[in-house]
């Protein structure tokens, strides 16, 4: 006998590749994506998870609806999470880009980095847009703060950028701890808050594949992936990979992605509904539901002449009784009852029928 094919597993194999494509298709190519909405970076317990980012790939943490409603929020929110680098690696952190309240000095909502050595950034706050300029204005930035000892010998302490943080590598890798909070007041008519954060693990350029990796300076050497794709991986005055690039400020990191978001909502939908479709179709067919054809019927659908049992159509051996048409009653209509009637020739005329009375 014949095995049946076990269709719904490769439905169910079907329905996990199109949904892994899909979640692979994000707007960062080549960067692990995390949201603020995944539990494992923002967790409504403040449970804390460790992300470990894989042969020197770079990992985006940003909000796709978090921030959405913000006006109808009545607790405050904190996250709290690790990215960890694999072994002889250090980290670049870069805030790409926020909007994050200020209360006149201190911040309302703020992002801090906590480094391997225990090391706390001061609260980051304000706006930034570094898809907007490539290079951030002097004139904007302090001076390096007095705790904030440089991990880079050489580096520029004028320009020093506060919306950024490194943790320098080390055999066991990094381990930089990010804490995010995001107060319940209320956001401001015309207002949006908004959150973008780059890690980008780095290595000394004398233990790398030169095919694969290229220098951002001071010896350091970032994925080659990474050097003008229209987002910065470098915190300003350490380092640059969006330096000599060909293209214009207008061309960078757009920032209204809806006609993306509609595309894969459009594809998802699409898959889901067509998977949805064949799986009802081959239930149907499997219950018996549909008449595809003479095999899979029962024997109280879709009955045909050739389909009656064996013991139905009177054969040999059969001692049912074969049903007969009923015999039709023709209506015959009762005679007309007598009516008056003229009278005869006999009666009005004796003489002529009787001859034998002449």
């Amino acid at each position: 006998m014949a095995r049946e094919p076990r269709f719904p597993s490769v439905i169910a194999w079907c329905l996990l590749i199109a949904i892994a494509h899909l979640c692979s298709c994000t707007r960062y190519a080549g960067y692990t994506e995390y949201l603020l909405e995944d539990e494992k970076i923002c967790h409504i317990m403040n449970k804390q998870y460790t992300h470990h980012l894989r042969n020197g790939t770079a990992a985006i943490v940003t909000s796709h609806h978090m921030f959405d409603r913000w006006w109808n929020v009545n607790m405050d929110r904190k996250c709290q999470y690790n990215i960890k680098t694999s072994n002889g690696e250090g980290l670049f952190v870069v805030v790409h880009k926020m909007f994050f309240r200020r209360n006149g000095t201190q911040c309302l909502d703020y992002v801090r980095f906590q480094r391997s050595d225990g090391h706390y950034t001061s609260k980051i706050c304000g706006e930034i847009d570094r898809s907007q300029a490539k290079y951030l204005p002097q004139n904007n930035l302090p001076s390096v703060a007095a705790n904030a000892i440089p991990l880079f010998s050489n580096y520029n302490h004028t320009v020093y950028d506060m919306f950024a943080e490194y943790d320098v590598s080390s055999k066991q890798g990094v381990n930089l701890k990010t804490e995010i909070f995001i107060s319940k007041e209320k956001v401001l008519d015309g207002q949006t808050l908004d959150l973008s954060i780059i890690y980008t693990p780095y290595k000394d350029c004398n233990k790398v594949d030169i095919t694969k990796y290229a220098s951002v300076g001071r010896n350091t050497c970032i994925h080659l992936d990474y050097f003008c794709d229209k987002i910065h991986n470098c915190p300003f005055g350490i380092c640059s990979d969006e330096e000599d690039c060909m293209y214009t400020i207008s061309d960078r990191f757009p920032k209204d992605d809806t006609a993306t978001k509609v595309t894969v909502g459009a594809v998802t939908t699409m898959i889901l509904c067509f998977i949805i479709f064949v799986m009802c179709l081959w239930i149907c067919k499997k219950s018996h539901k549909l008449c595809w054809s003479s095999d899979c019927a029962g024997p109280n659908v879709c009955s045909r002449p050739g389909s009656l049992p064996q013991d139905a159509d009177g054969g040999a051996g059969s001692n049912r009784a074969v049903p007969t048409a009923p015999m039709l009653e023709v209506a015959v209509s009762s005679p007309v009852a007598d009516k008056d009637l003229p009278p005869s020739y006999d009666s009005l005329f004796p003489e002529q029928s009787n001859p034998a009375r002449s």
